[in-house]
C-alpha cells in the first residue's frame, strides 16, 4: 500500500514525500487505517519497523481536520528524554508548514523553556516524571486531551513508570482515543491494556520480519587486545558509522581516549553528561558529523540513527534483552546492518549461555589479527571452573 491511497491532507502528504516515504511498512499498513477511524490501537512490532509514523501520521491528519486547535489535544508519553527529542524531530518534519506546534516535557530541560511552547501546542510529548511534576504544580491542563499515545510501553514499565502512567491516565478525559505502542508484550502491560483500552485493534508484526537484515558475528579476542581490535574494525571493516556499547562510564572514557590518541574522532555518551551535551552529541552523530559513538545502555533502545552500519558490543551483554535491543540500533527500516560482539576468555561461558537464551548460534569471525587462541580460552575456562568449585566449598 502507498501513502497516496490514504487520502491524506495535501500538506501532510507533501511532508511525507519529503521524507522519501512512499510504501507503508506492515505495522503502518495495519495501524494507520485503524487510528484514522478513531479506534483504540495496540501495536506490537520490532524496532525499526516505522512505529512512530504509524501513529504520528494519522494523529496529524486528525489535527489538520479540526477547526478548533486552541488547546493541546494529543499526549504522547515516552520513557526517556532522548526519545522525546527524537520523536519531536520526526513529528516536526510531518507538521512543517501546517501551523501545528509541539511542546516537549522531559527531565534535564529548563521549566521555563519547555512551558513557553505549551500555550500554542497541539501536541505534548512528555516523560512521565516531568509531566506529573507539571501537573502537580498545575502548570499544565490535560482536560482537552482526546488522544493518548504510550510509546515504548514495555520500556516505560521496565523503568518502573506503571504508577506514574496510571496517575496520568486518571487525569485525562475518559472519552479519548488510546494508542499503545511497544516492541514486546508482557503480563504487566496486559493489566493496563485490559483496563485502559476499549476494544482495541491489535497489530502485531513478528520479529522474523527483520531477520536477515542484521549480520551477527562474535570475534574472540584477548581482553588486552580489545582496543586494538576496535581500531582495526573501524579502519578496515566498517566503512561508515559505528555505535560501540560498553557497560560502564569508565570504559566509555577509556575507549574514547584510545581512539582519539590514534587519530579516530569519536563521541562519548553516558548518563553523567548534561542534557545540552547529550542533545549535541546525538545531533552530531545523527547528522554524520562523527563516525563513532561510544555509549552505555542509555542508547540501547528506541533511539534511531538512520543507516547506522554497525554496532559493537565491547563486552558480552548481560542479558538476551540487552543484546537484542542493542543490535536493534542497526538494520533499521530497509537498511542492512552488522552486529559485532567482542568476547574474551573470561566472558566465554557467559556468551555460550546468552546464545542458548537467544536460541541461536552466532557466527564466529576469525578473520582478524587479534584472534584469541583456543589454548587461552580453555585455560581460562578451567580456571573459572576451579574458582566456582572453590566458592562452592566455601559455601558448604
Amino acid at each position: 500500500m502507498n501513502f497516496s491511497t490514504l487520502q491524506l491532507n495535501k500538506l501532510l502528504f507533501s511532508n511525507i514525500e519529503k521524507q522519501k516515504l512512499s510504501v507503508l511498512t506492515t505495522v503502518q499498513e495495519q495501524a494507520i487505517p485503524a487510528i484514522l477511524a478513531g479506534e483504540d490501537c495496540l501495536a506490537i512490532a520490532p524496532t525499526g519497523t516505522g512505529k512512530t509514523e504509524a501513529f504520528a501520521i494519522p494523529i496529524v491528519q486528525h489535527l489538520l481536520e479540526k477547526e478548533q486547535r486552541e488547546h493541546a489535544s494529543v499526549l504522547i508519553l515516552l520513557p526517556t528524554r532522548e526519545l522525546c527529542i527524537q520523536t519531536k524531530d520526526r513529528i516536526a518534519k510531518l507538521i512543517e508548514g501546517t501551523g501545528l506546534n509541539i511542546a516537549s516535557f522531559y527531565g534535564g530541560g529548563t521549566y521555563e523553556r519547555q512551558l513557553a511552547a505549551y500555550p500554542k501546542a497541539q501536541l505534548i510529548l512528555a516523560t512521565p516524571g516531568r509531566l506529573l511534576d507539571f501537573l502537580e504544580q498545575q502548570l499544565v491542563d490535560l482536560k482537552a486531551i482526546n488522544t493518548l499515545v504510550i510509546d515504548e510501553f514495555d520500556q516505560l514499565l521496565d523503568l518502573g513508570f506503571a504508577l506514574e502512567i496510571n496517575k496520568i491516565i486518571q487525569a485525562l478525559p475518559t472519552k479519548r482515543q488510546s494508542i499503545f505502542v511497544s516492541a514486546t508484550r508482557t503480563a504487566e502491560m496486559d493489566k493496563i491494556i485490559q483496563k485502559r483500552l476499549k476494544n482495541p485493534i491489535e497489530v502485531r508484526v513478528e520479529d522474523h520480519l527483520k531477520k536477515g537484515k542484521i549480520s551477527e558475528y562474535v570475534l574472540y579476542v584477548d581482553k588486552n587486545d580489545k582496543k586494538n581490535l576496535v581500531r582495526y574494525l573501524l579502519e578496515n571493516k566498517i566503512k561508515s558509522q559505528a555505535l560501540i556499547f560498553t557497560r560502564t562510564v569508565h570504559a566509555v572514557e577509556r575507549i574514547e581516549t584510545d581512539l582519539h590518541r590514534n587519530g579516530i574522532s569519536a563521541l562519548a555518551l553516558y548518563g553523567d553528561k548534561s542534557q545540552q551535551q547529550r542533545e549535541e552529541i546525538i545531533s552530531k552523530f545523527r547528522n554524520k558529523e562523527n563516525r563513532v559513538l561510544i555509549a552505555t545502555d542509555l542508547l540501547a533502545r528506541g533511539i534511531d540513527f538512520p543507516d547506522l552500519e554497525a554496532i559493537i558490543n565491547y563486552e558480552v551483554p548481560d542479558s538476551p534483552e540487552v543484546y537484542t535491543h542493542r543490535i536493534g540500533r542497526t538494520g533499521r527500516s530497509q537498511a542492512d546492518g552488522t552486529a559485532i560482539t567482542l568476547c574474551d576468555a573470561e566472558d566465554n561461558q557467559k556468551w555460550i549461555k546468552l546464545q542458548l537464551s537467544l536460541n541461536k548460534q552466532i557466527q564466529i569471525d576469525d578473520q582478524h589479527p587479534f584472534l584469541l587462541s583456543w589454548e587461552k580460552m580453555l585455560s581460562s575456562s578451567q580456571n573459572n571452573g576451579r574458582k566456582g568449585q572453590s566458592k562452592s566449598r566455601k559455601r558448604r
